[in-house]
Parts: structure tokens; C-alpha cells; sequence
């Protein structure tokens, strides 16, 4: 799982982007967005409410990084609910870069080896388990849900 100095990388980063939560939201959309424009389909036209809603969610993933059985069963919950929203497999990593990019056009200076490589370890462990959701009626591979740029 996570080692103590890896959860509090990102605790204390999420709390600096927390900050300017819609700001960093916005990023990840529009990063999301321009990374996979067939996606932008699945969501609405007024994003307000999905962006308020992911950063609620996210702040809950990262209070749970030490409780295991607040992370996995919260991962469990999302794949399900993503995978009645149409999200595949493939969708995964394309996230992933999106939730970098925009932690470190939000965190600047602060933005580290060592942060980004803590988010991307959070954000396997989660998106793994959310994809495992379907890996039993999925058609497609599961793919690394996240590839280093």
C-alpha cells in the first residue's frame, strides 16, 4: 500500500491545491478534455456540480489513504458508478495524466519528484480497484492506469 511519508505528500499537496479547488478542477477537465476530446460526450455542459462533486470525492480518497477499508470499499463505489456512466478501461490513464498535469500546474514549486510520485502511486492503487470493478465483464485488456510521461 502506502508508506506514511507517501500519504502525507499528498495529503499536504491536496490541501495546498484544495485551496483553489476550482481552479484545479477546471484544469483537470479542460486538460481531460483536450487529452481525449471523444470523452467530453459523456459529460454535461454545465460542469459545476460535476466539478464540485469530484473534488468532494477526492478529498474523501485522500482522508482515507491510511483506513484501507475506507479507500478500497470508496474505489469499489466509484467503479461501479463510473462504469454505468460508459467509462472503460482505456479511459483510466487518460485521467491519471489529467490529475498530474493539473496538480502540478497547481502546486508549482511545491510539485516534486517525490509528490508526483506518490500521486501516481495513490492513483493506481484507486483506479486499479475501479477498473477491477469490470474486469470480469470487460471486453477490454485493462490497461496500466497510469503511464509516466
Amino acid at each position: 500500500m502506502l508508506t506514511a511519508e507517501e500519504i502525507v505528500r499528498v495529503r499536504s499537496s491536496f490541501d495546498r491545491v484544495f485551496a483553489n479547488a476550482t481552479d484545479m478542477t477546471t484544469t483537470f477537465y479542460d486538460r481531460m478534455f483536450e487529452l481525449a476530446p471523444e470523452i467530453r460526450p459523456m459529460f454535461p455542459a454545465d460542469m459545476t456540480d460535476l466539478k464540485h462533486d469530484f473534488i468532494s470525492k477526492l478529498a474523501v480518497l485522500v482522508g482515507s489513504l491510511d483506513e484501507t477499508t475506507g479507500l478500497l470499499p470508496g474505489a469499489d463505489i466509484l467503479g461501479r458508478n463510473h462504469l454505468r456512466y460508459g467509462v472503460r478501461p482505456e479511459h483510466y490513464p487518460v485521467v491519471g495524466e489529467a490529475l498530474i498535469w493539473s496538480f502540478a500546474r497547481g502546486l508549482g514549486a511545491h510539485w516534486t519528484d517525490d509528490v508526483e510520485q506518490a500521486w501516481r502511486k495513490v492513483y493506481g492503487i484507486i483506479a486499479q480497484r475501479m477498473i477491477a470493478v469490470d474486469s470480469s465483464s470487460s471486453s477490454s485488456p485493462i490497461t496500466s492506469p497510469l503511464r509516466r510521461t
